[in-house]
């Protein structure tokens, strides 16, 4: 295996996926990742290196470029994710693999800047009569915008046949890249265009839309009233075809559309809303998503058109289209009316997968360590297709990413818990299969999965949603957790309500977060009031914070009778902690209690809104939502 061993960092990876303000900005953003990838893995291939992350092998269909997630007409068979970072094994000496590296990166930037976004220019320029979306006069600036985006980090070294060779050049290159990407580029611009507003995505580049907005593409790409794009932001929301993108409404709702199709009187509803978004003139630009997803079946138009505060700025400023009261009182009310209240919530799940490192090492420690990264890389890329299956086919979400041990994905709140747990499930089956038994020593930790549910509001823009499901995945990783065994392998929620405040909760996958939060559920449901709830989130606020106790002050005794004497309240259901999912003993410390007591106060409000966001359809003839 002598020869040298080559690894590859492609950038910018988080800032520029989180900078997003529609579902196909964020989508477009990762997919754009993975094809840069894509493309240096295929350089690297086709100039004689073998490919170990990922393990395919040159003319592998995978390393193709594709402008949509699907590799067939039919949409069947989605595209593989390759993750950021490549590695290969390069036949010869060190002037060798820097020639391959060199040679990669300037087909990578050239293919960014010509067939990419070069095709996303032609298609947004002026033509036919058409404006277009670009201001006269800006090619200069749009070269440098695109120019300056890409980071290409590249290192190689010696490997031999040598126990333990691979693992050592392995080592040597990770903290090579790593430090190379601790240090930062700032260049300034070269082509400024004064006066020009900054980019709504993040403010770093200026603007590249025309000032007077006559081209009909504005509509088309749903580029809004204020809203200023710089070449990359562009190229994220005018790469793909507009009716490929899931409205981020229609998967909030997805829950409640298919309650609604399967009741006979809102269904009625349901399909005469159905026809009358097709034949209405003036309502094109709702749009018609063609993906072929459970959670669209219901109703593939825009879903944002079910919530009545958003019917100003859909219909009126986003359509032009004057007659929406009269329309919505004929085609929506009466739907509404038939149903309960839609919940205007989504869930953004973010997964990540425990201890890979760790798990990568102990298979390269060994003389055939590339042979087993190769076959685990083979077995990894298995989990993009799993993971698809059970967020868009089990549980009605949209998957934004999925490559290796990661997980991007949106899903409804009912959904969620479930899609979370059996995410976790197919990982860890996998994980099984991918590291057999003797392959690692015995003291490795096995592969787990953490997720993180971020619940947002519809309207936060997808950069806030996807920071709050990041923000739950680093919870559930646990990270600032003294005890190492209760880091990871766990399940963490934040909900961050518009008008309540932040919620978070956490559990570890042993401890059946999933049965717990069903047991809420129930209690709320059959006998646990809100108000005791509240009434005692109302009494902890009074308590003294842990460390204000003084010694000899039995808090614990204090805390314990109240909760108690909350829950036994006449009038209202008398229960006991233990009814409630609520383990309290005066002989524990008074800091463990209240700690465990406010874990338990955000879990059941968590739980409470889950149970408020499951769909019903109301009894009896459907009468009209008052206007």
């Amino acid at each position: 295996m002598s020869g040298q061993l080559l690894m590859i960092a492609i950038g910018p990876v988080q800032d520029f996926i989180a900078q997003a303000r529609r579902t196909r900005d964020l989508w477009h953003g990762s997919h754009l990742l993975s094809e840069l990838s894509r493309y240096t893995a295929r350089m690297l291939a086709e100039g004689g290196a073998e490919l170990i992350f990922p393990a395919l092998e040159a003319g592998h269909v995978e390393l193709e470029y594709t402008a949509d997630p699907w590799r067939n007409e039919d949409r069947t068979q989605p595209a593989l994710n390759i993750a950021n970072v490549i590695l290969a094994h390069v036949k010869g000496d060190a002037a060798t693999a820097e020639t391959l590296a060199r040679t990669a990166r300037d087909e990578l930037f050239r293919f960014w800047h010509d067939e990419v976004a070069g095709a996303v220019q032609k298609k947004v320029s002026a033509k036919n009569g058409d404006p277009g979306l670009l201001q006269k006069g800006t090619e200069d600036v749009w070269d440098e915008q695109i120019d300056s985006l890409l980071e290409f980090v590249a290192a190689w070294d010696a490997v031999g046949d040598g126990p333990g060779s691979y693992k050592a050049a392995r080592d040597r290159l990770a903290r090579a890249i790593a430090g190379r990407k601790n240090l930062r580029d700032f260049e300034q611009w070269h082509v400024p265009r004064p006066g020009a507003p900054k980019s709504s995505l993040d403010g770093a580049r200026v603007s590249m839309l025309a000032k007077d907005r006559a081209s009909k593409l504005f509509r088309t790409y749903r580029i809004e009233g204020q809203e200023q794009l710089d070449a990359v932001g562009l190229v994220k929301r005018c790469g793909g075809k507009p009716e490929q993108f899931v409205p981020l409404t229609n998967i909030a709702l997805a829950s409640w559309l298919k309650a609604a199709a399967e009741d006979p009187k809102a269904a009625r509803e349901l399909g005469s809303l159905r026809k009358a978004c097709r034949e209405t003139a003036g309502l094109e630009g709702l749009g018609y998503v063609w993906r072929n997803l459970p959670g669209l079946d219901p109703f593939r138009h825009d879903a944002a058109l079910l919530l009545q505060s958003r019917w100003m700025p859909l219909f009126e400023k986003g359509l032009g289209f004057s007659d929406w009261r009269a329309w919505t009182k004929d085609h929506v009310r009466r739907l509404l009316a038939a149903m309960s209240e839609p919940v205007p919530y989504v869930a953004c799940l973010v997964a990540d997968g425990d201890y890979m490192g760790k798990t990568i090492d102990a298979l390269a420690d060994d003389a055939a360590g590339m042979e087993r990264h190769r076959a685990f890389s083979k077995k990894l890329s298995e989990f993009a297709n799993v993971a698809r299956d059970i967020v868009e086919q089990d549980h009605m979400g949209s998957l934004v990413y999925s490559g290796g041990d990661d997980v991007l994905a949106f899903l409804s709140l009912p959904e969620a818990l479930g899609c979370a747990e059996d995410l976790r499930r197919g990982f860890e089956k996998l994980m099984e299969d991918a590291v057999p038994a003797g392959a690692v020593p015995a003291d490795t930790k096995p592969p787990s999965l953490s997720v993180g549910i971020g619940i947002g509001h519809v309207q936060e823009s997808m950069g806030e949603l996807l920071e709050l499901g990041r923000r739950a995945e680093k919870l559930a990783k646990g990270g600032d957790i003294e005890n190492e065994e209760a880091r990871r392998n766990a399940l963490a929620i934040i909900l961050d309500k518009r008008s309540g405040g932040v919620r978070k909760w956490r559990a570890q996958w042993p401890d059946d977060p999933a049965k717990t939060l069903s047991a809420d559920v129930k209690a709320l449901r059959d006998s646990l009031s809100t108000r005791k709830v509240y009434q005692i989130a109302e009494t902890l606020a009074r308590l003294p914070a842990p460390g204000r106790v003084g010694a000899g002050e039995n808090w614990s005794l204090v805390l314990v009778s109240e909760v108690m004497r909350l829950l036994k309240r006449a009038g209202e259901g008398e229960l006991a902690p233990v009814d409630v999912g609520l383990a309290l003993d005066v002989g524990e410390p008074y800091d463990v209690l209240y700690h465990r007591l406010s874990a338990w106060i955000d879990r059941v409000l968590i739980a409470r809104f889950i149970v408020g966001s499951l769909p019903s359809a109301k009894a009896g003839v459907a009468k009209e939502v008052p206007a």
